[in-house]
């Protein structure tokens, strides 16, 4: 038994993984906690209806609302980001009416007219192929598979160069790829290797394997070309891969490596694409294994008040700051290690959850800033080195706000709802709650929710609600369905049976691979 990659599967492993479950039971939950829950159930998917009535009524089809302006905005070529992205959150809520209503626009969309604008081949990947494959294999309306396929199909030129690896934008028109920079071979971690999910899934479906043979090309491309021991490569530590990537050369142009933007989801779909495969893609969790070692190794510190934070590592200098994106570690962590019985990785994932949470919990909104700074517990010059507003922070909440702002993001979330599903513990259910009674004080508006500009400032205390007028559309496929899902019926999208994709599209597990498509 071989993976497509050509290395050998265990069998006895495979089917051994193929047998485990990691979702608690929940049989110890009482009446009265079972009543709390749904109750809270109730109350997202009200505000869900709420913020989606305010998109159909002011920005019905289009990519995103400009809630404050009330009007519709074009930011994912015109094909109506939120609405794709939000069709499996439509169907889980059991707002049916809702997403055959959607499903009737989606059947009319042309994905060449491109609106304007050059299509970023990532985001477009993620929210809308995501989006229409878990939207099919939810409802098993075959309309949603021909549409990915259309729009894979389209996106596929952008793989047409030297060595296979996408570009960043792409001209659907003339099939013409570029960087983001103009000029450049330029792209990041995150965006060539976050292909491997939906393309592994669509090879399934359709019985092409051209889709997963291109996201995991990237891989191999990517190995071939970087050496750690070389001393001229700017890959310093085995597993933890730098960011910046040249598409042309096929080596990595910086030495800062990080889990958090620009790299996040490649080290995501390196564990989650290995569970899609029926555990048969060992390259995948083989690469995954030595960068998690590593990530404990050099890429994580404990703060001067016992937290335990990632960081940012350029060549073997680590920087004591996270950005909010590194929120998701803890429970796509936590998932693989009750995957494979690991209780020292297990406890990693716990810890950086109280770390990240902990940012949340010092606020008095409730909500977690984009981006921290925090002193490293011995290592004095940390604090010394920041700007004197900066300690005053540090001074009061243990770190420093380097982006105070809060944009609705799930990261948090996801991770508080793995560890609820993972543990049965009620508390990480209930920080989730605490959450989102943060965002009903400070980012719920006229029609629909917004970021908020200052997560230290509380609008239930100060009476003013500073807002930036933005609502992507993963706040409607990602922030909405992980809130949902912590607070709903605990066999709804179990993890034993589904693996999300990064923009939380639920694919299922039950497809059987036996190393051919």
């Amino acid at each position: 038994m071989r993976s497509r990659n050509g290395q050998a599967a265990n069998p006895a492993r495979v089917s051994s993984l193929r047998r485990r479950t990691v979702q608690h039971d929940f049989s110890d939950e009482t009446p009265e906690e079972r009543h709390t829950r749904l109750q809270r159930a109730d109350a997202v998917k009200k505000g869900f209806l709420y913020a989606w009535n305010g998109y159909k009524k002011y920005a019905y089809g289009a990519d995103e609302i400009s809630v404050l302006g009330k009007r519709p905005k074009t930011t994912r070529n015109g094909w109506g980001a939120t609405l794709v992205d939000a069709l499996d959150t439509l169907w889980i809520m059991d707002l049916k009416d809702e997403f055959w209503e959607a499903r009737d626009f989606v059947a009319k969309l042309d994905f060449r007219n491109d609106g304007g604008q050059l299509t970023k081949v990532f985001e477009t990947n993620i929210r809308y192929v995501g989006g229409l494959l878990s939207a099919y294999e939810l409802s098993e309306d075959k309309m949603f598979l021909e549409k990915a396929v259309e729009l894979t199909d389209i996106l596929m030129p952008a793989f047409n160069t030297p060595l296979g690896l996408p570009w960043q934008m792409l001209n659907v028109t003339t099939g013409e790829g570029s960087s983001e920079k103009l000029g450049t071979a330029s792209t990041n971690l995150a965006e060539i290797g976050s292909f491997q999910m939906e393309f592994y899934r669509l090879s399934q479906h359709t019985k092409n394997a051209t889709y997963h043979e291109a996201a995991q090309k990237v891989l191999t491309v990517m190995l071939e070309n970087n050496n750690p021991s070389d001393k001229n490569s700017k890959y310093v530590i085995p597993g933890l891969y730098p960011i910046d990537f040249d598409m042309i050369s096929g080596k990595f142009t910086g030495s800062a490596a990080y889990w958090g933007g620009g790299g996040d989801s490649f080290y995501e779909y390196l564990a989650k694409t290995w569970i899609l495969s029926d555990f048969m893609l060992e390259r995948n969790i083989d690469m995954w294994s030595e960068s998690i070692q590593s990530f404990k190794r050099f890429s994580v510190a404990q703060s001067s008040t016992g937290e335990l934070f990632p960081g940012f590592v350029d060549g073997l200098k680590f920087y004591p700051y996270a950005d909010t994106f590194t929120n998701f570690i803890p429970g796509t962590l936590g998932l693989i290690s009750k995957l494979v019985g690991s209780d020292s990785y297990f406890k990693l994932a716990e810890d950086l959850l109280e770390g990240g949470y902990s940012v949340f919990d010092s606020m008095p909104s409730a909500l977690g800033a984009e981006a921290i700074r925090y002193v490293r517990k011995n290592v004095p010059t940390d604090y010394f080195l920041l700007k004197n507003s900066s300690r005053i922070e540090v001074d009061k909440y243990g770190f420093s706000l380097e982006r105070p702002y809060y944009l609705l993001r799930p990261e948090l979330i996801e991770s508080l709802f793995y560890m609820y599903r993972l543990t049965g513990k009620s508390m990480y259910a209930d920080r989730v709650w605490s959450i989102w009674q943060g965002m009903q004080r400070n980012c719920r508006v006229a029609d629909g929710y917004v970021g908020t500009v200052d997560v230290s400032v509380d609008a239930a205390v100060s009476g003013i609600v500073n807002s930036i007028d933005s609502t992507e559309s993963f706040f409607y496929a990602e922030t909405f369905l992980y809130l949902y899902l912590t607070f709903t019926n605990q066999d709804v999208i179990s993890l034993d049976q589904w693996v999300f994709t990064t923009e939380a599209h639920p694919l299922s597990r039950k497809y059987v691979f036996d190393g051919t498509f």
